[in-house]
């Protein structure tokens, strides 16, 4: 999982545009809020578990993380970080 961590220092995100149907942008911005999370991190969290699926990304495949806002993992997920 370190691993995953210095891979992901190098791949910065990238900024693009598409032009989708409002409702679906709506929809986004209403499941993102469900799980409070921002829209960006929602469609990469959807994309990479549809990814995995489809076997387009490998099955340990994990979004980069937050870059904003601090660290959003549990206390409990970081023990389980520093005990591996």
């Amino acid at each position: 999982m370190c691993d995953n961590i210095l891979i992901s220092d190098k791949m910065p995100r990238k900024r693009i545009s598409y032009v989708i149907d409002e409702r679906i942008v709506e929809l986004i911005a209403k499941l993102a809020r469900q799980e409070s999370i921002s829209r960006n991190r929602f469609l990469e969290k959807h994309f990479a578990q549809v990814g995995i699926r489809l076997g387009a990304l490998p099955p340990d495949f994990e979004p980069l993380g937050e870059t904003r806002g601090g660290d959003r993992k549990s206390k409990k997920a970081k023990k389980e970080d520093n005990e591996q």
